[in-house]
């Protein structure tokens, strides 16, 4: 039998404090743009931005090309 009480999973944060981050910028190489080396995401609730760096040691790449519009060749 369960207990319908207390539910294990108890939700901690309620939807409306989530605040999603959508991408706004692509950081690419500018010698192969097919590779991705950075996004900038910005929070839907707060407007912050923030950059994450998807390179080796996850800091900001020497060179890289900012794109607003990410579109498939």
């Amino acid at each position: 039998m369960t207990s319908t009480e207390d539910p294990a999973l108890a939700r901690t944060i309620p939807p409306s404090e989530f605040d999603i981050g959508t991408p706004v910028e692509w950081m690419v190489d500018p010698d192969q743009r097919e590779k991705i080396l950075g996004v900038t995401y910005e929070f839907s609730q707060t407007g912050e931005r923030k950059t994450v760096w998807y390179t080796p040691n996850k800091r900001r790449a020497k060179k890289a090309l900012v794109l607003s519009e990410l579109t498939q060749a």
